[in-house]
Parts: C-alpha cells; sequence; structure tokens
C-alpha cells in the first residue's frame, strides 16, 4: 500500500457514514463560534498594521522599524503552526484552541503596556506563536464535523480574514484616535478573551456518540511523505504568491504606474476585497458539489487569476479596473476551500490538524517571498506589466503542481468510531 494511500486509510470519513443528521443543526453553532474565533484573532493580527503610524509616533519608534512588528507576528504564526496542527491530533481540538486562543487574548491586552521597540518586537512573536496555534485546530473541527458541507463550511470560516481586515482598518484607528492606541489593543485583548471563552465552551471535539482517535508521532510521520498532501502545499504556496504579491503592491502599482489617486486606487481594491469575500462560499459550494473535480476546479481559478492579473497590466481605464479587480479578488481567493478540501480528503480527519498545520507553514513562505520579490522588480523597472509578470509565476508554479495530485478513491472508508454507552 503506497503511503499516502495508508495516510488515507488511517481516518478517511466518507459523506455516509459521517453523523451530520443527529447533529446537523449544532455543527452550524459550532461553525459560528469559530468563525467568531479566527475573525477576532485575525482583528488582533492586523490591527498593528492599521495604526502603526499613530502608535509608532507615540512610543518613537523609527517609521522605516514599524512593519518589523508585523514580520515578527508571521515569524511566530509560522514557527506554531506545525505545532498546533500536532496538538490538536494528539490532545484534541478543543484543548487547542484554548492553549491558542487565551495566551493570544493576554499578549493582545498586554501589548497596551510596552513601551520599548524589542519588548513590542518580542510581543508580537509570542502573539504570532498563539494565533499560529489555532489554525490546524479550527481545520480539524470543521473536518470532523463536516462531510457533504465541508467545502461551504471551509469557505465560510475563510471569510474570516476578509472581514477582520474592513474591522480591523473601520474600528481600531477610531479607537486608538479617540481613546488612545493603548486602549484599542485592551478592548481587543477583552473581546478576543470573552469570544474565546464562549468558543471553548461551546466546541466539542467530534458530534455525540463518536470520538476522533488520537495520533501517534509514526502516523504524523506518514504523513509528512503523503505525496497529495505535499503537492497541495507546493501548489498553494504558488497560489498565495500570487495572491499576496498583488494585495502587498496592488495599490503603489495603481497610483504610481498609472498614477491614480490613492482614494480611486483604495476604491479599486475594496472591488477586490468584496469579489474575494463572495468567491470563498461560491467555491466551498462548489467543493460540496463536485468534489471529484475539486483539483480541476483549483487549476482553472488559478488559470484565469493570471488571464486577469494580465488584463489588469494591460488595462488602460479607471471603469476597467473597477470591473477586473472583482473578478480578479474572487480568483485570488476562491481556491482557498479547494485547496483545504483536497488536503484534509488526502489526510483523512485523525490527521487533519497536522495537515493543516504543516500545509499552513509551507503556504507562509510564499507569503514571504512573494511581496519582497515583486516590490524588487517593481522598484527597479516600474513596470506594472512586468511585476504582475513576476506575480503571475507563483499561480502558474501552483496550477503546474496541483496538476499532479492524484485524485483519492471515493469508495467508502472507516469513519468516526462510536463511543461505547
Amino acid at each position: 500500500m503506497k503511503s499516502n494511500d495508508r495516510v488515507a486509510a488511517l481516518g478517511h470519513i466518507s459523506p455516509a457514514t459521517m453523523p451530520d443528521v443527529a447533529n446537523d443543526g449544532f455543527r452550524w453553532v459550532i461553525l459560528l463560534a469559530i468563525w467568531s474565533a479566527f475573525t477576532v484573532s485575525c482583528v488582533d493580527r492586523f490591527a498593528w498594521s492599521s495604526i502603526a503610524a499613530l502608535a509608532g509616533r507615540s512610543l518613537g519608534f523609527d517609521l522605516a522599524l514599524l512593519g518589523s512588528l508585523t514580520t515578527a507576528f508571521y515569524v511566530g504564526y509560522t514557527v506554531s503552526c506545525p505545532i498546533g496542527g500536532v496538538m490538536a491530533d494528539k490532545f484534541g481540538s478543543r484543548t487547542t484552541l484554548g492553549i491558542s486562543m487565551f495566551p493570544l487574548a493576554a499578549l493582545t491586552f498586554g501589548f497596551s503596556f510596552v513601551q520599548t521597540f524589542w519588548a513590542a518586537i518580542a510581543l508580537h512573536v509570542l502573539m504570532g506563536v498563539a494565533a499560529g496555534s489555532e489554525y490546524g485546530a479550527t481545520i480539524k473541527i470543521l473536518t470532523v464535523w463536516f462531510a457533504k458541507d465541508k467545502g461551504r463550511a471551509f469557505g465560510i470560516w475563510a471569510t474570516g480574514t476578509s472581514v477582520s481586515v474592513v474591522l480591523a482598518n473601520a474600528l481600531v484607528p477610531r479607537i486608538a484616535i479617540a481613546y488612545g492606541w493603548h486602549t484599542a489593543y485592551q478592548i481587543l485583548g477583552v473581546a478576543t478573551l470573552v469570544i474565546s471563552a464562549v468558543c471553548v465552551l461551546i466546541v466539542r471535539d467530534a458530534p455525540t456518540g463518536h470520538s476522533v482517535p488520537r495520533t501517534s508521532g509514526a502516523q504524523v510521520a506518514l504523513l509528512l511523505r503523503n505525496r497529495n498532501v505535499i503537492l497541495v502545499a507546493l501548489g498553494g504556496a504558488g497560489a498565495l504568491y500570487g495572491t499576496l504579491g498583488f494585495v502587498a503592491w496592488a495599490s503603489a502599482l495603481l497610483t504610481v504606474a498609472h498614477e491614480l489617486s490613492p482614494m480611486v486606487a483604495g476604491s479599486v481594491l475594496m472591488w477586490f476585497g468584496g469579489g474575494a469575500f463572495l468567491s470563498k462560499p461560491l467555491f466551498g459550494w462548489l467543493y460540496d458539489a463536485l468534489h471529484r473535480y475539486a483539483k480541476a476546479i483549483a487549476v482553472v481559478d488559478l488559470v484565469f487569476f493570471i488571464a486577469l492579473l494580465m488584463a489588469f497590466g494591460e488595462c488602460s481605464s479607471t471603469f476597467g479596473y473597477f470591473l477586473i479587480a472583482l473578478f480578479l479578488g474572487a480568483a485570488a481567493y476562491g481556491y482557498t476551500p479547494l485547496l483545504i478540501g483536497l488536503y484534509t480528503q488526502a489526510s483523512g480527519p485523525r490527521l487533519a490538524g497536522a495537515a493543516a498545520g504543516f500545509v499552513n507553514t509551507i503556504w507562509s513562505v510564499g507569503s514571504f517571498v512573494s511581496p519582497i520579490l515583486a516590490g524588487y522588480v517593481f522598484a527597479h523597472g516600474r513596470s506594472l506589466e512586468l511585476t504582475l509578470g513576476v506575480i503571475a509565476a507563483g499561480p502558474l508554479i501552483g496550477a503546474l503542481f496541483l496538476c499532479c495530485v492524484r485524485q483519492l478513491p471515493t469508495r467508502a472508508s472507516p469513519g468516526l468510531p462510536h463511543v461505547s454507552s
């Protein structure tokens, strides 16, 4: 038996064996709870970016160093993602959520008392460590609780990033201006604590009457040799390379290369964000309806992503930018629930946490590299077309990796074991 087949056999669940009927209503309550926890953790993540200039000036930080705090957060986040995933498989998702979210609340509140640059860096690293542990636990919960609606659950949950960007930029600066940036972080800390407590009280590791078997180190090691998980990880890294590269430089590309006003550029990117928000549940629904073709849909989406990037570069009218931005946002984020569905299908629910942590760590590499490389190309050539071409290389490589993913067998396989009474 091949290694990825053996990993899938460790706990792959077919829709027929998943106990959705008895727990149908409660699973949507759980989805709302973990969506809320994920959203508030993302607001904590994006809060610094929204008030960096204001808080940095108050603290006396060098303007050039303000972005270092965001980088510090992602360093901690990347390190903790695989650790949190393994913890979710070994000790349970609910326990891992508590271990992740409660320290994040305390660290966010504690950041309001920071005085020095290095203390701010250290706290952001620790905040990233706390937040990163949540990802694997969340994916495992959705994989265990949802079967036929798994794609929709992933898609709805993934909208938390879009909502959190809006909340962070709409609320945090207003609170900081009115009451001080210290108060903004204290309010965020309290909000994170309250939502975390509600989430941990509501969430259960598995539906009533079922249990999730714990994993061993040998099973996790086997997962890391799973061909499909590795290919989806590499494919997603390429896709996110394109998404984050565009997001990081879109405003500069529009204002510098095409001399649009910052206000118009911001409006264009709002349409991009709207497309991204709508696409996640839509593509999640496509995964549920056409899960046999999830790989093909993801590849087609990335091809459209590349084509829309090129069209964006060739566009010369403001109306064209608005029109393309809506569909570009959909293509730039629509693959997310599809890829989560693919790697959790390959890992099975028993190892879904470890798979999520491993894959998200690889995806983060693409997120780190793209803004730096795209920025270097743009700074030296000021060419919108060349910069977008460099960005488009990511989804192209990602699509090639995804083409190599093998379709898993659709025959029934072991489900969650029942708890004996």
